[in-house]
């Protein structure tokens, strides 16, 4: 492999050479972003030998755990009265990378630090890594000193220093050429100034009398890998400084039966049934020159764009599991959740616990599941173990774990290992017994889903008050008035000039009246192809017109059928609605979503019209309403519930008021 090209960054600011051929790199521990500087800095130099910040019991054990790579071992030694210590030998830490291309080039490592009992817990406060791609390694690693430098350190941090600098000169003598010693950026600045002095053998144990090597089990590594275990794999797949083909990396994370077959499809090139864009490659690897980070033709993990990659495997493995489509307003507020979310925990880009709060966010428990699922990816670690498994709980080891409960829906039958009391649903003897029941003269729906329809209708009435008043509200300083009441945030915000600020909450002119819900536009008319206009049985009710899929596909009980919305008007009084579908009014109308739209604003006693669908009205329909003296009011669909909306969604067709009494054994 030929040598980087050392022309991208300055690497006596990045690795200073601190007297007689020892450099010292700043790390940030178990990040991904730092083993690729790491590895292009061991490229440009070239050193005769590696030293690392690893106690020096541990030697032999870490020379075993990094041959097993890229399966991730614990390196684990307990002590009598000493907390246990436990590394995670994963390929994206700095150290890790360090000894491993020693190892690959058989040429010595050294651990420098001293086993000292360490009982003190802090943790340094360290700016996201990603920032090093923006602001280049050198100017990275210069702030993440400078901010830790101005922390305190405790008399065995001191200890610590004094013992790793007496042991890189004693390493420096051992070898005859330049040494690159991997030092954590808060102690960089003590062991360089320690290295200028007199130096004396620390007084720290020098050997253990137990420790072990153990296979990390998969389900642990979310909880002991501050990266995603993705991140990790794909680095290394690209340490050897080629970008994987599609093909690779396909082959790559098909180890792992749990990344979704659909997944990788996707990646692989091909296509599922649901996928209409045919020959789509997906080609965001998560990988990019580290040029721009001033690394040469060094290649390292981009997280941002693996959050890309991560979303496009889940949301096609989600469709495929549950048969559910996720829609472009849901990949955009995933994004933007996550990113809102890490930002308010001072990171730059998020991790596996971001993507799966915004997945259930925009989705639900499925669609978060699927998520973490292609985020743990790691397929070596599937691989049978020749030694030993361990596993551990993150908070086991104090690392501040966030847990996270899926409650999935399950689409297929499972076998039980016990008789557990479960509903079941009814199925007919024959299909003949349940298409006799259809011989009615009527169709009617089914009164639970009706009052939850009735309540939605309401709520988005409310909604849409509440947004009018909200864009008429008035804040101004208190003079004379308090108007309606006093505004709390607004004082607050402006606390420095000492007064006191009130609003006046927006009058609303008129009421809400009818109600438009659009799920989808169908504009091909194939998805929804049923439509029909029914009205209200009492006053409670509104007339409703809809258009859904064919609830004849889906027949569930002796005269009960399912369909789903595509769409639906709710008016009231009822008894006024006539036919929408075949009413020549709106035969100009652009599909059946503008149909509901404009029997909406034409029935509608109140000046308020609410639409609730994905894009907003046209122009022309709002010129429509206008002339009536109307106004429509668009919310959204995303900004509303996706659990509530999937609920509402789904509807029952029961043949004639006689099935009312047995339906509920039947509508689930």
């Amino acid at each position: 492999m030929s040598r980087p090209s050392t022309a991208g960054f300055d690497l006596g600011r990045l690795a200073p050479d601190v007297g007689r051929g020892v450099r010292l790199l700043p790390i940030v521990h178990e990040r991904v972003e730092l083993a690729s500087v790491g590895r292009a800095v061991l490229d440009a130099v070239d050193p005769a030998a590696v030293a690392v910040e690893l106690p020096t019991t541990l030697r032999e054990a870490a020379a075993r755990a990094v041959m097993r790579l890229p399966r991730i071992s614990l390196v684990i030694s307990e002590e009598p009265g000493e907390e246990a210590l436990v590394w995670v030998v994963a390929p994206g830490d700095p150290i890790v990378e360090a000894i491993r291309w020693a190892q690959d080039r058989n040429r010595p490592f050294f651990c420098i630090d001293p086993d000292l009992p360490y009982e003190e817990r802090h943790a340094d406060r360290v700016p996201d890594p990603y920032a090093l791609w923006q602001m280049g390694a050198e100017a990275y690693l210069d702030s993440l000193q400078l901010g830790l430098e101005r922390q305190g350190e405790s008399e065995t941090d001191d200890r610590r220093e004094a013992g790793m600098a007496f042991y890189l000169e004693q390493a420096r003598e051992e070898v005859s050429g330049p040494i690159v010693a991997f030092i954590g950026a808060a102690h960089l600045r003590g062991v360089r100034s320690r290295l200028k002095g007199p130096l004396a053998h620390p007084f720290a144990r020098t050997r253990r009398s137990r420790v072990l090597v153990r296979h990390l089990a998969p389900s642990s590594l979310t909880a002991l890998l501050p990266d995603a275990p993705l991140a990790h794999a794909v680095w290394e797949r690209v340490r050897e400084g080629e970008a994987p083909s599609d093909t690779d990396l396909g082959s790559t994370l098909s180890r792992r039966q749990s990344v979704m077959r659909f997944g990788l499809r996707v990646i692989q090139g091909e296509r599922g049934s649901h996928d209409s864009d045919r020959g789509e490659k997906l080609v965001e690897y998560a990988s990019f020159q580290g040029t721009r980070a001033g690394l040469g033709c060094r290649l390292a993990p981009d997280r941002a764009r693996l959050g890309g990659v991560v979303w496009r495997i889940a949301a096609g493995s989600y469709t495929e599991q549950t048969g559910e489509t996720v829609a472009a307003w849901q990949r955009r507020m995933f994004f933007d959740f996550s990113r809102r979310c890490a930002r308010v925990q001072g990171n730059l880009i998020p991790g596996l616990y971001e993507w799966v709060i915004a997945a259930r966010g925009v989705g639900d428990d499925n669609l978060a599941w699927e998520v973490f699922e292609v985020s743990r990816g790691y397929p070596w670690q599937e691989d049978q173990a020749e030694i030993e498994t361990a596993s551990v709980e993150g908070e086991e080891l104090d690392l501040g774990t966030r847990k996270i409960r899926f409650r999935r829906r399950f689409f297929r039958v499972k076998q039980r290992p016990v008789a557990i009391p479960v509903r079941e649903r009814p199925h007919p003897e024959s299909p003949e017994d349940w298409l006799r029941a259809f011989d009615s003269s009527g169709v009617c729906s089914y009164p639970p889903e009706d009052l939850v329809v009735e309540d939605y209708g309401r709520f988005l009435q409310r909604k849409a008050l509440s947004v009018l008043s909200a864009e008429r509200r008035r804040t101004e300083p208190f003079s004379c008035s308090l108007l309606d009441g006093i505004d709390i945030r607004e004082t607050l915000r402006n606390v420095h000039e000492d007064r006191v600020y009130v609003e006046e909450k927006g009058r609303v002119p008129g009421d809400a009246g009818s109600v438009a819900v659009v799920f989808d536009r169908d504009p091909d008319n194939d998805r929804y192809p049923f439509a029909m206009t029914w009205l209200g049985e009492h006053d409670q009710e509104s007339d409703m017109a809809f258009y859904a899929t064919n609830p004849a596909d889906q027949v569930v009980g002796p005269g009960i059928m399912r369909a789903t919305y595509g769409g639906f008007v709710l008016t009231q009084p009822r008894g006024r609605l006539f036919d929408v579908w075949s009413d020549a009014d709106y035969s100009f109308a652009h599909g059946k979503a503008e149909v509901l739209l404009m029997a909406a604003i034409d029935y509608s006693l109140e000046k308020i019209v609410v639409h609730l669908a994905l894009e907003a009205p046209a122009e022309r329909l709002r010129r429509y309403a206008a002339a009536q003296g109307k106004q429509i009011l668009h919310i959204p669909l995303a900004s509303l519930s996706p659990l509530t909306l999937k609920k509402i969604r789904v509807m029952h067709i029961l043949a004639g008021h006689d099935k009312r009494a047995i339906a509920k054994d039947y509508v689930w």
